[in-house]
């Protein structure tokens, strides 16, 4: 073999060398990118209020939100919210369930409960939304059924069902749903307050 072969040959090998260490320093880089975030510091006894945070991206939810969530729970005893009343419409909202608040609170109590649609058929928000109500039913079961993984996870974790119901707001049917499906995690839980239509008074639950 020829000296410049040779030579040709060296030089070869030294750009495949280089390619390969290249290769292996971008993919340690993709990986450290994905890795779970560090521990919280310990804390004591906290509420959390799942609905003013961003739980979903569109009607799936964000792994992201739920992998920190979960580290914040592992880090000390943690009160959850589940359904804050006054942030389940932003919330519907930005899933594509769309209408004014009334309605959006009507038709998840509604359609999660399973109880029969008595809307008014000229209401045209309330009626696009009910033709929704398969996506509405699956956006909200698996945002519940992935509080009740987080809760079996971390025992020491409870969580407050309702919050800042009133009039047509509908926690009264909303939350003893919620309650139906969280059976695993049931005795951590408690209903907070529910505004009742035939009473001037709200009641609290604390089952």
């Amino acid at each position: 073999m020829t000296k410049k072969k040779i030579s040709l040959l060296g030089l070869g090998l030294s750009l495949l060398m280089l390619l390969i260490i290249g290769c292996k320093s971008g993919s340690g880089s993709g990986s450290g990118s994905g890795s779970p975030p560090q521990d919280q510091p310990a804390h004591g006894q906290v509420t959390y209020n799942i609905l003013e945070k961003s739980p979903f991206s569109g009607q799936q939810l964000d792994s992201s939100f739920w992998t920190n969530l979960e580290t914040y729970c592992k880090a000390g005893p943690t009160q959850l919210i589940i359904a804050d009343l006054d942030q389940i419409p932003n919330q519907m909202s930005r899933a594509g369930f769309v209408g004014r608040w009334t309605a959006q609170d009507y038709a998840l109590a509604t359609i999660y409960a399973g109880v029969g649609w008595s809307g008014d058929p000229s209401d045209i928000e309330s009626q696009a939304l009910y033709d929704q109500r398969d996506n509405i039913n699956a956006w909200w079961s698996r945002y519940i059924q992935r509080i009740v993984q987080v809760m079996q996870k971390y025992p020491q974790t409870t969580a407050i069902i309702i919050q800042n119901d009133g009039y047509d707001r509908c926690g009264f049917r909303l939350g003893p749903a919620i309650y139906a499906n969280m059976g695993s995690v049931a005795s951590r839980l408690q209903m907070g307050s529910i505004f009742l239509y035939n009473t001037t008074r709200s009641l609290r639950f604390t089952k």
